[in-house]
C-alpha cells in the first residue's frame, strides 16, 4: 500500500509539473488567440470533483483503471494547480530580463532555464507540493479506480471491517 501511494506520488507529480508550466507558458507568453478562454478551459478540471471524473472514466473501459488509469485521472484533475501558480507568476514577470537575455545570445531554451525557470522556482514547487499532498490524501478517486492505497485501505479498515485498530496502524504510516 505505501509502494503504491508513493509511486503514484512520484509519478504524478512531475508529469503535473510538466504540464502546468507548458500550459502556463502557452496562455502568458504566447500569442494564442482566446487567452481567457484558454484559461478557463485549462483550469476546469478543478471544478469537477475527482471521483465524478474517476468513475465517469472507469466504466468507459477496464483499461482505465489501475495504476495508469489513476495517474492519468489524478494528473489530468490536478494539473490546474501548478498552472494557476506558474501562470500567476509569468503574469508578475518582467519581460524585459528575457529579452535581454535573448539580445546577450542566449537562444530561447537556455533563457527559459537560465532566466525564466528560476524565478518560476517557488511557484512551481509549492503547486507541486500542493500535488503530493492532494495526492497522497486523495480517497474518492482511487476507490473508482480500484487501485489500492493507504487511504483506500485506512477507510476499508476503520467503515468496512470495523476495525479501529486496523486503521490506526496504517494511519501511523501515512503521518
Amino acid at each position: 500500500l505505501l509502494e503504491h501511494t508513493l509511486l503514484l506520488a512520484v509519478v504524478v507529480t512531475p508529469v503535473c509539473g510538466v504540464l502546468g508550466v507548458a500550459a502556463a507558458w502557452l496562455v502568458e507568453r504566447t500569442r494564442v488567440p482566446g487567452r481567457r478562454v484558454w484559461t478557463l478551459l485549462l483550469v476546469a478540471p478543478l471544478a469537477v470533483p475527482l471521483f465524478v471524473t474517476s468513475y465517469a472514466w472507469a466504466t468507459l473501459s477496464e483499461s482505465l483503471t489501475g495504476f495508469w488509469g489513476a495517474t492519468g485521472i489524478v494528473t489530468f484533475s490536478y494539473y490546474p494547480i501548478v498552472f494557476l501558480l506558474v501562470a500567476a507568476s509569468l503574469r508578475v514577470m518582467d519581460p524585459a530580463l528575457e529579452e535581454t537575455a535573448r539580445s546577450l545570445g542566449l537562444g530561447a531554451w537556455r533563457t527559459f532555464w537560465r532566466v525564466v525557470m528560476p524565478q518560476l522556482r517557488p511557484a512551481l514547487l509549492g503547486g507541486m507540493l500542493l500535488v503530493v499532498l492532494d495526492t497522497l490524501v486523495e480517497f474518492d478517486a482511487f476507490v473508482g479506480l480500484k487501485f489500492q492505497t493507504l487511504t483506500v485501505s485506512i477507510y476499508s479498515q476503520y467503515q468496512l471491517s470495523f476495525s479501529a485498530s486496523g486503521a490506526a496502524a496504517l494511519s501511523l504510516l501515512s503521518i
